[in-house]
């Protein structure tokens, strides 16, 4: 889409999030990448129900809310499909929900509001700021609740910057046991990871194998049963 016949070229000068940054003002905004996903992530309601993952989220009843940073529409569906009303949040206008819909909070943003989507680097820096509406839902609930993540890691300068808030929220409660509500998947876990997290009040819950889907679809079916 920006000309370059290798890509890599991009990537020894900027990040991932820069990059990105760069396209916006070559192309004036993100509207050609946006539809370009669009057409990537497509899938009929049969996929969704062959995808063993969406199915297990699905499968958790008693979460009633859901945050996630991805743009597409799955996780909303394979609640539907699983006979659970579906609230997709993405901005403050969609706070206004019934008590039996489970919430889908898109914390950056999806397709159905481009307008909300946290893609390029100013974005991020934006969203860091954790001071909009969002934010403040974010820290709301995450009273009287324990928080899992799933499929995150420190690679992720946004969400490592949420794992700090997150322990300082908790730390700061009576009876929150050090900040030990918050929990992670994670996959193959080494020393460098349980040390970590462990310096932040984060409990692993460790998967092994070759298949991290399959393994993550374990330990959350096993979480549902």
């Amino acid at each position: 889409m920006l000309g370059y016949e290798d890509p890599e070229l991009l990537r020894m000068r900027g990040n991932d999030l820069q990059i990105l940054e760069y396209f916006k003002i070559k192309k004036g905004n993100l509207a050609p990448l946006t539809n370009w996903l669009v057409r990537l992530m497509e899938a009929d309601d049969h996929a969704i129900r062959q995808s063993r993952l969406h199915s297990a989220l699905a499968a958790l009843d008693r979460c009633k809310i859901f945050y996630t940073t991805n743009y597409d529409d799955f996780l909303e569906r394979a609640l539907t499909l699983a006979g659970r009303q579906a609230q997709p949040i993405t901005a403050e206008r969609d706070m206004g929900f019934g008590s039996d819909a489970v919430q889908v909070v898109k914390f950056h943003g999806d397709f159905n509001s481009p307008e909300n989507m946290v893609v390029s680097e100013a974005h991020y820096y934006d969203r860091m700021r954790l001071d909009g509406p969002m934010d403040l839902k974010l820290r709301s609930d995450l009273l009287g609740r324990a928080v899992v993540f799933i499929g995150y890691s420190f690679r992720d300068t946004n969400i490592a910057y949420l794992f700090r808030t997150v322990n300082a929220m908790f730390s700061m409660l009576p009876n929150s046991f050090s900040g030990k509500r918050a929990y992670i998947v994670f996959h193959n876990p080494s020393d460098f990871e349980f040390s970590l997290f462990n310096q932040r009040n984060i409990q692993i819950i460790p998967t092994f194998g070759n298949d991290r889907s399959t393994a993550t679809s374990e330990i959350l079916e096993d979480m549902a049963s």
